[in-house]
Parts: C-alpha cells; sequence; structure tokens
C-alpha cells in the first residue's frame, strides 16, 4: 500500500505532541532515550533560538540533531550555507525531505564525533567546505543540541583551530549553568573554564520540560557563547591547557597545591615541590586554595607559568 501522506506540508506553528507522534507512526519511528531524543513542541522557541543567534545571509551554521528538520528549514532560510548532522537515519531522512528543496544544506548521516575527544572527519570537512562557502561570514553552532553529546560537541569545537564565532544551544539547564559558572560558585568547573577562558557566555532562556517531548525530568535552557578572539589567543596551546584543567578538576575537592605537585612528579621530587611553591608565589596563591576558585583568565596564566617550571 503507497502512503500518500504529505510529509512535507508545513506543520502548525505549534509543533503538538499529537503532531509529532503522528509523524512518526507514519515512518515506524520510536524515541531512543540513549541518544537524548527530545523535541521541541513550540516552535516559537525555535524561532527564538534562531533570532539569538543572529544568523545572517552571510553565516555558515552547523546544526547538531537535525531531528524532524524544523530548525534546519529555518536557519536554510537565514544562512548561507548549513550543515545538519542526524546519527539516526529515520530521523535523517526526515529532515532530508523537509529541506529538499534548500541547496544550501549539506545532511550528514552519522555520529557528529568520532570519540569523545574527536569529531568526526566527515563532518570536519563539511564544516570546511561550508566556510569555503562563506568567505566573509561566521561559523554559528545553532542546535537543540541532544543531551548526550552536548559537551564533548561545544569541548571539541573549542578545541579546532577554528572554532565557531558564535554558538547560541539548547542544553540541559544544569550544563547551561555549569557553561556560564564564574568562579566560586557550585556549577563552575572544568567546563566553565574551558568556555571561560575562550567566550563570553550568557543564558538566554530557562525552558520547562513542559515545552519538549518526550518530556525531559530537568529543565533546560538556551545559551549563547560568543568567542573572543583575544581572550582565546593567550592560551599558549589549547590541547595542553585543556588537560591541564581537566586534570585539576579531576581532584576539585583537593587543595590544588598537592594536585600540582603530583601533576609536577610528586611530592618525592623536590624539584617538583619547589617548581608549585614558585608557582604559588607568582601568583599569591593561600595554602588552602582550590580549584573553583581561580576564575578562567587566570588559570590561562596558572597554567602557562606551571608548565614554564616544570619543564
Amino acid at each position: 500500500m503507497t502512503d500518500t501522506t504529505d510529509r512535507s506540508a508545513t506543520p502548525p506553528a505549534r509543533q503538538t505532541t499529537a503532531y509529532l507522534k503522528d509523524l512518526f507512526k507514519q515512518v515506524g519511528f520510536t524515541i531512543d532515550a540513549r541518544r537524548g531524543q527530545n523535541f521541541l513542541v513550540d516552535l516559537n522557541l525555535l524561532d527564538l533560538l534562531e533570532r539569538s543567534a543572529g544568523v545572517t545571509p552571510a553565516d555558515a551554521v552547523l546544526e547538531v540533531g537535525s531531528g524532524t528538520g524544523a530548525l534546519t528549514e529555518r536557519l536554510a532560510r537565514a544562512a548561507g550555507r548549513v550543515v545538519t548532522v542526524e546519527i539516526d537515519p529515520r530521523l535523517a531522512q526526515l529532515a532530508r525531505e523537509r529541506v529538499i528543496e534548500c541547496d544550501n544544506v549539506h545532511l550528514v548521516e552519522g555520529d557528529v564525533l568520532a570519540g569523545k575527544h574527536r569529531l568526526a572527519p566527515e563532518v570536519l570537512t563539511a564544516i570546511e567546505k561550508a566556510r569555503a562557502a562563506c568567505p566573509q561570514g561566521r561559523l554559528l553552532l545553532v542546535a537543540n543540541l541532544p543531551y548526550c553529546v552536548a559537551t564533548p560537541v561545544i569541548s571539541n569545537l573549542l578545541a579546532l583551530p577554528r572554532p565557531f564565532d558564535s554558538a547560541t544551544v539548547t542544553v540541559q539547564r544544569e550544563m547551561a549553568e555549569r557553561m556560564t559558572a564564574a568562579a566560586g560558585s557550585h556549577s563552575y568547573n572544568a567546563l566553565s573554564v574551558w568556555i571561560g577562558s575562550q567566550c563570553r557566555s550568557e543564558i538566554v532562556r530557562i525552558l520547562p520540560p513542559s515545552v519538549f517531548w518526550p518530556r525531559p525530568k530537568v529543565d533546560s535552557a538556551i545559551v549563547r557563547l560568543d568567542l573572543e578572539p583575544d581572550r582565546r589567543a593567550r592560551i599558549a596551546d589549547l590541547e595542553r591547557f585543556h588537560g591541564f584543567v581537566r586534570d585539576i578538576f579531576c581532584h576539585r575537592r583537593k587543595v590544588m597545591r598537592g594536585v600540582l605537585i603530583r601533576m609536577a612528579g610528586g611530592k618525592q621530587q623536590p624539584a617538583a615541590v619547589e617548581a608549585v611553591e614558585a608557582v604559588y608565589a607568582a601568583f599569591g596563591l593561600g595554602a588552602t586554595t582550590r580549584a573553583e576558585e581561580i576564575p578562567p583568565d587566570q588559570f590561562v596564566e596558572l597554567e602557562r607559568e606551571f608548565f614554564q617550571r616544570v619543564d
């Protein structure tokens, strides 16, 4: 029996749960909770996401999690080029049908990640092609990010030689608070430092579970990050700095002096103790200082001083 349902028709202004359930029933799609599949049921929020990103025709946009293509379609109208990534082949087909007439969209069907610390080569290639097609514009990350990949996607993009210029994404509220946290707050962690050392950040809006289907158990948030190239340029070695921050925060509740001594070679090595003491003296740090007390910009200086004395 031939399916004559027109799935290309424009959905209602409010993408209701009933609409999504009917659409998914037509294609035999069931929610895979492992992939963080939560769909915004109010398309006004997708409009807010796009507006908050400030997309222009000169820009190249990366979307992770194409879903049904509702946001992809909006980005295609606003941007010069769109790279959208969807791991679920059933959703990829829905998104492909939705943007079939958009010649500025490249849909990558597959995992955005090639590992915890690497983006997939196909995604990187697609990004570079989109950049080349928009030489005067920016690279923007605009996405309703699947919760399970939000941290590695943001972290790995910021580790690239040419990262995004701006990112406007929906994530879990807890992660949004970490992304925007200041030193001394309960949410401050390694991700806060990694983002805070390179970007200006803000929470645009808190989203309750009711605006998604299926409903997540926690609040979400729209977050915007804007790269600050001058601050990023102060990081001597991005990979080394990222590793340093992660190592420090693996022991965030411990006094930082002991963690640094261990990283320098251990307390049995007099040179390691001497190097760390010199770092502490240079920054005027107290003996009980912990990692969550150090602001991102000071972490950049601290990491540079540490490796100058330890190497």
